[in-house]
């Protein structure tokens, strides 16, 4: 079966540039997931035909940056071919054709599992979500209900388990949300076998976490922001206590 591919938007995150807002092939980064899938096509016998409309609007010839792009990823294809060209192929892949996210779907299940109490939803929380769903066709959050009750460091919830759970399944990139009370409770997701993998902060890379003892993959989150749910709200909290404030200086 001939698979052709697009490549931004499918095969890689292409963002855009802030000065232009033109596509930066330059800061191109591949999504893990797809990259194995194409590779196991590619492996199965299939032939792979990787599509690009790069350089059609502007005259550029991106095809040696393309080119370097793809095998540095460890992409396996067969052919690479210009948007304006178009190729022979049985299906068509493309973030804006057939959409990526419904064809995985058709795939054999990827799950992953990554837990927190995610109160209240800020960019940076959009993003690990974002990241974690490259790994994976299927991401649940495991939902903290009270993370307080085993540590006093943590804050208690403003929102119930029903309005975290509807916010979160709101978001494109989550498929399920799962409660636990206490950490036992989500030990025993990680031991039931249904996941594939875990995500995880990389603040923890050097530290406990519960589960560390269970054989299971663990993808390593970065977070490369200053968004904390302890921060906005502390920051809410202040501009509430600055508005009472000023009502009883007017008083």
């Amino acid at each position: 079966m001939n698979y052709c591919f697009d490549l931004d938007g499918t095969i890689c995150d292409t963002p855009l540039r802030k000065e232009d807002l033109k596509p930066g092939y330059l800061e191109a980064v591949p999504f893990p997931y797809m990259v194995e899938q194409v590779n196991k096509l590619y492996d199965e016998g299939h032939k792979i035909i990787i599509m690009t409309a790069r350089g059609r609007g502007s005259g550029i010839d991106w095809t040696e940056l393309t080119s370097e792009q793809l095998d540095r990823w460890g992409v396996k294809y067969h052919e690479l071919e210009p948007m304006f060209h178009k190729p022979t192929a049985d299906l068509f892949i493309d973030d804006k054709g057939i959409n990526v996210e419904d064809w995985k779907k058709t795939l054999p299940p990827k799950k992953g599992i990554i837990a927190g109490a995610f109160d209240v939803i800020h960019p940076g929380y959009i993003k690990m979500f974002k990241d974690a769903k490259a790994h994976c066709n299927h991401l649940t959050v495991a939902l903290h209900l009270d993370p307080s009750i085993e540590r006093d460091v943590k804050l208690k919830p403003v929102h119930t388990k029903e309005e975290r759970k509807e916010i979160l399944l709101a978001l494109k990139d989550v498929d399920d949300v799962i409660f636990y009370e206490v950490e036992n409770g989500f030990l025993n997701y990680l031991r039931s076998g249904d996941y594939h993998i875990r995500f995880l902060g990389t603040d923890y890379l050097k530290g406990n976490y519960t589960g560390k003892d269970i054989s299971i993959d663990i993808v390593w989150l970065s977070r490369n922001h200053d968004y904390s749910t302890t921060k906005l709200k502390t920051l809410i909290y202040n501009s509430v206590k600055y508005r009472k404030d000023r009502e009883l200086n007017y008083d």
